[in-house]
């Protein structure tokens, strides 16, 4: 069994609604509905980390290019 941490957390009650609504719906636990919407998030923010990092990357790679391009155009 994996170890586990617990985690404390207030959420507004509408938000509290839905989640029982489909915490029955799918007739699944709370917990597993909760880790399922945090690895999620996290998944999510990982990718947006990932594709920010990736594009400071291209654009520093452009910047390069750039000052290339100014070097050559200085050198005529």
């Amino acid at each position: 069994m994996q170890a586990r941490k617990a985690i404390m957390s207030s959420i507004p009650l509408p938000l509290a609604a839905r989640l029982d609504a489909l915490v029955e719906q799918l007739d699944i636990s709370y917990d597993q509905a909760i880790a399922e919407a945090i690895s999620a998030w996290i998944d999510r923010e990982e990718e947006r980390r990932l594709f920010a990092l990736r594009t400071l990357a291209s654009t520093n790679s452009m910047l390069v290019e750039g000052n290339r391009v100014k070097d050559w155009a200085d050198s005529l």
